[in-house]
């Protein structure tokens, strides 16, 4: 497997690529350009209400250390005249750290928070940032730009041993605007700024890191720089103001006044100490540090199907990104299985021997070599366990995972990791993600209360799946009107697999029209989707630094909206769905998932909707439309003889509906002979040659392989006919003037 490239590469990539980036549309330059460093006020979020210097209590600061809510900010005349800048920053003591909250990703609140940008109200957990937009609440509210940004405890390349955020921005090729009046009315992007308990009193800094990010020398790129309209604002040239943000730490009242000190104001305010049993962080992190996997040892997966009385051997693999772990200390939840053995080796620290507590599912280690907190190798075992899968289990779901403890410490202060973790998933009996079910659902337009379900086991083992669904009712099959416009979710279900990137192309058959695609992913926190809506092509990649993201199951991978044709009429049907391409990437490899999905079925007018949903060689999901039909009534339907004994030849095999074409169409015509033949003989609507179109049906196991002699009379329609159809349909296009090839089942 080809090595990830880590997020401060990539950020000191992007720096040497800066001089590159053509802004989409730069004004004239300004003369001079700004960056400061405050502290940072959600509620007040603007430069101006930020601080450049405040005082510290000592005896104010807690054991888990006082968080101050910090910003970086940029200040520039003309709005959308830049077209990239690099805003890095750094310390000068050891013991004060950062936490970095990219605006593009990052969560910065609990909760969502309700905003309104021009016109459009919204609510995100995220901060918005000097460029922030938002489209409409559905499509979610997006930093502008491309952020690259990283949060090391140290940085060689950028002349600190201490902790480091790197920032790179572009503005991507497209305009921007301030989110507000100014383009300090918000940061360029927030942080904490985190003061340990056992400081010592001084006076500290945050500064801007002052080097060149060209590490051969061969290119002068310095940081800080701003680039505009082919002028460059840099310290050097003099046309680039520098604000840092002062910290004093003092000994002395527990009362303290803080002296802030903007461009020209001053501002006082007082700080009150804490509860001592509380901490002043009061914001989640975004993303996790150190994550975990629990996976069968066997399979490597953290899913399977077992029967009860099964031994799994877990490995609980982790993945650190190179940060270094002084030691480890957790506890283990199972439901429904049993912990039988806690092993005493941890795969991913060479020589460790793992302490544990079997009783209460405990265990820890420390990791040092010498005082050195040890890095793990990635992809390794953390602890490796053996769960047993209780002889009396039912069918249903289990799975085993780490409980409210997982502490992961970083070295010998009280500073750890915050962690996420993938449980194992034991599946007992059958599966239902592993032995998808096909569902047919049948509603007659006289009794629209009524439903009938039937159940069919299709073939197929996709790893994600995606459902088109109305956006308003989450429904893979709608009825609609001419001229309607739909907003449709293309839902994933990923089941906790990582994905690094997705690039798809969208279908819309029978002049459905593909008005939008949109910008953002609910699925994927953050990501900004990339579309050529000419081509109904769309692709993103899903990384938190250089982690694959794993989805959220049931929201969003994509943002559609369709358009019903206006002279659209009552019967037509129309379905929205992948066209041949859809590479879902699991890390930077060339390996992709297997894939299916259910597209979403349109059908104009009021009639009998019927989502049928199979899996076909190519792992696609279809949903099809069935006219007004009382009942669903037998499986295997033998045609009635209009004509006895006279035989008649196949035109075109699994044309049922005999307009010289094989798609949706020719399924709805099956359905309807297979739910019930005397109400399909009567439905004037289906206006064809029925005897014709019922030996053109006949494509599993037919009376005559060559189709040259056939007895309307003995045709046995049944749902495998639906199904081969469906699968054809699949695999060679949605409106093929090809005929099916029979077959003998």
């Amino acid at each position: 497997m080809k090595k990830l490239i880590s997020a401060v590469t990539s950020l000191c990539m992007a720096a040497s690529m800066v001089c590159t980036v053509v802004p989409a549309t730069v004004g004239a330059a300004d003369a001079s350009k700004g960056l400061s460093i405050k502290t940072y006020d959600i509620q007040n979020p603007d430069a101006a209400s930020g601080k450049s210097e405040i005082t510290i209590n000592k005896k104010d600061i807690p054991a888990g250390g006082y968080t101050i809510p910090s910003a970086v900010y940029y200040s520039e005349d003309t709005n959308n005249s830049t077209g990239s800048l690099l805003a890095s920053i750094t310390t000068d003591s050891k013991d004060i750290q950062f936490k970095m909250y990219d605006p593009s990703k990052d969560a910065y609140t609990f909760e969502n928070k309700s905003y309104k940008l021009g016109d459009v109200e919204f609510t995100t957990n995220k901060y918005i940032s000097f460029g922030g937009y938002c489209k409409s609440a559905r499509d979610g509210y997006k930093a502008a730009g491309l952020y690259q940004m990283a949060c090391e405890s140290s940085q060689t390349a950028a002349k600190t041993d201490n902790y480091f955020i790197g920032c790179s921005w572009m503005n991507n090729g497209k305009d921007y605007a301030w989110a507000g009046a100014k383009s300090d009315s918000y940061p360029l992007y927030a942080f904490d700024t985190i003061i340990p308990q056992n400081i010592a009193a001084g006076t500290y800094k945050v500064m801007f890191c002052d080097y060149n990010t060209d590490a051969t020398g061969k290119n002068d790129n310095p940081c800080p720089m701003v680039e505009s309209a082919g002028t460059r604002y840099t310290k050097k040239e003099g046309n680039l103001k520098l604000s840092e943000l002062t910290i004093k730490v003092t000994d002395g009242n527990t009362d303290v006044t803080t002296t802030t000190k903007p461009d020209v104001t001053t501002t006082t305010t007082t700080i009150k100490t804490p509860d001592p049993t509380t901490t002043t962080t009061v914001k989640p992190v975004g993303d996790a540090d150190i994550t975990f996997e629990f996976v069968d040892f066997k399979t490597g997966k953290s899913s399977g199907t077992y029967k009860p009385g099964d031994t799994i051997e877990v490995d609980v693999n982790i993945k650190a990104g190179g940060k270094p772990v002084s030691a480890t200390d957790v506890q283990f939840k199972a439901n429904g299985l049993e912990v039988t053995e806690i092993g005493e080796s941890a795969g991913a620290f060479d020589g460790v021997s793992v302490n544990s507590n079997l009783k209460e599912l405990r265990a820890s280690y420390p990791s040092l070599n010498g005082d050195t907190p040890m890095v793990p190798e990635d992809g390794k075992s953390a602890f490796m366990l053996t769960v047993k899968v209780p002889a009396d289990a039912k069918d249903g779901v289990y799975t085993l995972d780490f409980d409210s403890q997982c502490k992961i410490f970083k070295d010998n202060t009280s500073f750890n990791y915050k962690t996420a973790s993938t449980p194992l998933t034991v599946t007992v009996g059958t599966p239902v993600n592993q032995d998808t079910t096909t569902t047919t659902t049948v509603t007659t337009a006289k009794d629209p209360g009524k439903t009938t379900t039937t159940t069919v086991k299709p073939v197929g083992d996709a790893d994600i799946t995606f459902d088109f669904v109305d956006y308003k009712t989450q429904k893979t099959a709608i009825s609609a009107k001419a001229g309607d416009e739909i907003e449709v979710d293309v839902n994933i279900k990923a089941n906790g697999k990582p994905v690094s990137a997705t690039d798809v192309q969208f279908k819309a058959t029978n002049g459905l029209v593909l008005s939008d695609i949109g910008e953002s992913a609910g699925a994927f926190d953050g990501v900004s989707v990339n579309s050529n809506l000419k081509e109904l092509r769309a692709s993103y990649p899903s990384l938190n630094g250089d982690t694959p993201m794993v989805p959220e199951d049931g929201k969003s991978a994509f943002m559609l909206t369709v358009k019903v044709p206006a002279n659209a009429k009552d019967g037509d049907v129309y379905t929205l769905g992948f066209d041949s391409q859809c590479k879902i990437f699991k890390d930077n490899t060339s390996f992709n998932y297997k894939t299916d999905f259910t597209p979403l079925t349109i059908t104009i007018g009021d009639g009998v909707v019927s989502t049928i949903s199979t899996t076909a060689v190519t792992t696609t999901t279809v949903t099809t439309t069935v006219k007004p039909d009382p009942t669903t009534s037998t499986t295997t339907t033998t045609t009635p003889d209009p004509q006895p004994g006279k035989t008649i030849k196949v035109t075109m095999w699994g044309d049922a509906n005999c307009d010289g074409k094989v798609n949706v169409a020719d399924v709805v015509a099956i359905r309807n002979m297979t739910a019930d033949m005397d109400a399909f003989l009567a439905d004037a609507g289906f206006a064809f040659d029925k005897a014709q179109g019922r030996v053109n049906a006949d494509v599993v196991d037919p009376q005559d392989i060559t189709g040259a002699a056939c007895d309307p009379a003995k045709v046995k329609i049944t749902g495998a006919d639906a199904d081969l159809i469906i699968n054809y349909i699949i695999s060679n296009g949605y409106d093929m003037a090809k005929a099916v090839t029979p077959k003998k089942s």
